[in-house]
C-alpha cells in the first residue's frame, strides 16, 4: 500500500510517498489461573523451526479480504474477544467464560500489524484437539516470577509480548 505523508523539508511541509505493509491483526489470550499465566511451546518458522514458549493467539480474521474493509477503522471489540474465545480453544485446548481486552499493541507507522492482547478467566479445558498445522509442542502453566525469567532470557521471545506480559504481571501483583 502507498499512501502520501507530508514532511517537514525545512522550507515548510512537501508531501512525500512512502509503502505501508497491512497485516490483519492478531490476538494474544493472557489465559490467567490461580496465579499462573498460560504459555505454549511452539515451532517457528521465524525462528529457523526452533520453539518458544507464546501466548496462545492467533488472526482475527482469517483473511485480508475480511479485513481489507476495516482498514483505517476500530475493530468492533466483539469481533476481537470473539476471535480470542476461537484462538484460546483451538491453540490452548481452554473455554473461558471471561475475556476482556488488556491492551492493543501498534506496530509502527509504516507497519500495520496490531495485536490485541485479552486476558482470560475462569478457563477450564476442552475436548478438542490442535488444528491442522497448528505447531504446538506443549502448554503449560507458569508463575510470574517464571515468566519474568523466561522473558529476560529469551524463551519468550516475542518483543511485544514480553512488554504485555510485564505489564499485565506489574498490574496484577500491584491490585
Amino acid at each position: 500500500m502507498v499512501f502520501p505523508v507530508l514532511v517537514d523539508s525545512g522550507n515548510g511541509h512537501e508531501e512525500k510517498m512512502f509503502e505501508k505493509f497491512v497485516r490483519p491483526p492478531g490476538t494474544r489470550i493472557i489465559a490467567s489461573k490461580d496465579d499462573k499465566i498460560f504459555l505454549q511451546k511452539e515451532i517457528r518458522l521465524e525462528t529457523n523451526n526452533t520453539f518458544d514458549w507464546r501466548l496462545p493467539g492467533g488472526k482475527v480474521m482469517d483473511s485480508f479480504d475480511e479485513y481489507k474493509d476495516f482498514i483505517g477503522k476500530e475493530i468492533p471489540e466483539k469481533i476481537i474477544l470473539e476471535a480470542g474465545i476461537k484462538e484460546l480453544r483451538e491453540e490452548a485446548l481452554l473455554n473461558t467464560d471471561t475475556i476482556k481486552m488488556f491492551k492493543k499493541s501498534t506496530c509502527g507507522a509504516l507497519v500495520e500489524w496490531d495485536l490485541y492482547y485479552l486476558v482470560a478467566e475462569n478457563t477450564s479445558p476442552v475436548e478438542h484437539t490442535h488444528d491442522e498445522g497448528e505447531e504446538i509442542i506443549e502448554g503449560k502453566w507458569f508463575s510470574a516470577d517464571e515468566i519474568l525469567e523466561m522473558c529476560k532470557n529469551g524463551e519468550i521471545d516475542e518483543d511485544r509480548t514480553v512488554s504485555a506480559l510485564y505489564q499485565f504481571i506489574h498490574k496484577s501483583l500491584n491490585n
